[in-house]
């Protein structure tokens, strides 16, 4: 009997939390949403991953890629964000 393939949830969630995360990480005001939505996104992609290792060909290639691609984003966002929060916090950007 042959399984269905269907989106893996939350892997267009990852993605654009990653990608919200950079551009947001430079704005002053919005650093610290740039840091919670990096961090859902790394979660969202790390859970993600781990579905997919479970059920093995369940899911699409290409939602399994999202997820990864939202997990990378999201890392690098919550870095930007932790970095730009330790600039403005140190007044080195005034």
């Amino acid at each position: 009997m042959k399984q269905e393939e269907r989106n893996l949830p939350l892997s267009t969630v990852a993605m654009v939390f990653g990608a919200l995360s950079i551009p947001l990480a430079f704005t002053v005001h919005l650093v610290s949403l740039a840091l919670v939505l990096g961090l859902l996104a790394l979660g969202f992609g790390l859970w993600g991953d781990r579905t997919q290792a479970r059920h093995l060909l369940r899911y699409t290639p290409t939602s399994v890629n999202r997820a990864r691609k939202g997990w990378k984003m999201g890392a690098i966002g919550t870095g930007c964000s932790l970095l730009m929060w330790m600039l403005w916090a140190s007044n080195a950007l005034l």
